[in-house]
């Protein structure tokens, strides 16, 4: 019966030490580079993986400066009438800086997978160890690991002088330096009157009017002008007058001559003179056409129709446009 009850014992303690090594987590610590030079940015890692942890809790690191302990890191012994004061400087420098801290969950409901990166610096040369950083199953208990250590070497052991160049002797420079003077003095003043050009360049360009083309003025001027509602309300008078004036101020501006005092006759008689050949061959027919209905309108007892008068007013706006593009870059005869 003794021999029993010890067999299950051993039985038991078996399947639990098996179920502590299936549940124990592996922790990997990293640091890299391993070696390094005072102040030079170190990669810390610390990894938690396995299955069936449960929860575990990873405290990182506060982003902070750490100072050694006086009591392990004595001052260096005083030299006779150094009459400093009494303070080591030394101790002002920090063993380590913790300049980031990355925390990187990737486990799921069946693998436990956590990476914290550090990165730390340290600024007092020898061989440290990495701080620690807290982790803890899910029974609270903290779990320990070795930490790495890394190796801090100074930058510069002996204090040597590092490439520092004499200072410049003048004496033997002083051509060089009456010509670097001349060089000088000439761009001040190549810069100062390039500066003048261009502010005056600027105030030009500010102060030039803005030149809006002859057609958008009469696009602009037709779309207020609404006559289609004028015809309509019946309102002929207004309409005929209203697009005989749109129309003249148009090619007043498109030919440089002013229209709007002009008499029809007198119209035809100047378009024949400013107008190029081609656009009064092609267009100048129609133009007094329109112009001869507006005046029957206007002086004669005739009153166009609805029809008639609508077909005027888009045949005016088409007008408007195709002598435009004709005259898109031809300058107009005076």
């Amino acid at each position: 019966m003794k021999e029993r009850i010890i067999t299950l014992m051993a039985v038991l303690l078996t399947a639990s030490a098996m179920a502590g090594e299936v549940n124990a987590p592996r922790i990997k610590a990293t640091v890299t580079p391993e070696k390094a030079t005072v102040g030079a940015v170190l990669d810390y890692r610390v990894n938690v993986a396995g299955k069936g942890l449960g929860a575990v809790t990873i405290v990182p690191p506060e982003k902070r400066e750490v100072f050694p302990d006086k009591k392990k890191t004595p001052a260096p012994p005083r030299k006779e009438g150094d009459e400093e004061a009494d303070e080591d400087p030394a101790q002002y420098v920090p063993l380590y800086v913790i300049h980031t801290v990355k925390k990187d969950d990737r486990s799921d409901a069946a693998m436990t997978d956590i990476t914290v990166t550090v990165q730390i610096s340290f600024y007092r040369p020898g061989t440290w160890q990495l701080p620690d950083i807290e982790i803890r199953g899910a029974d609270g208990i903290a779990i320990g690991y070795k930490s790495p250590s890394v190796t801090v070497a100074a930058v510069n052991e002996k204090g040597e002088y590092q490439e520092i160049e004499p200072p410049l002797s003048l004496g033997g420079n002083w051509w060089r330096l009456v010509i670097l003077v001349l060089v000088l003095a000439v761009l001040a003043v190549a810069g100062f009157f390039a500066w003048r050009y261009i502010r005056k360049m600027i105030e030009e360009r500010r102060s030039a009017p803005v030149v809006v083309p002859p057609i958008d003025i009469f696009m602009k001027e037709i779309e207020q002008f609404n006559g289609d509602r004028l015809i309509d309300e019946g309102k002929i008078e207004e309409f005929v007058f209203g697009i005989s004036m749109i129309f003249r101020k148009f090619l007043s501006l498109q030919f440089r001559f002013d229209a709007a005092e002009m008499t029809t006759y007198e119209i035809e008689k100047k378009i024949k003179k400013v107008f190029p050949k081609n656009i009064h061959d092609a267009y100048a027919g129609q133009i007094m056409a329109g112009f001869n209905l507006w005046d029957l309108s206007k002086f004669a007892e005739f009153t166009p129709s609805p029809e008639l008068l609508r077909a005027s007013l888009a045949k005016t706006v088409d007008l408007a446009k195709q002598i435009s593009g004709e005259m898109s870059g031809v300058l107009p005869r005076v």
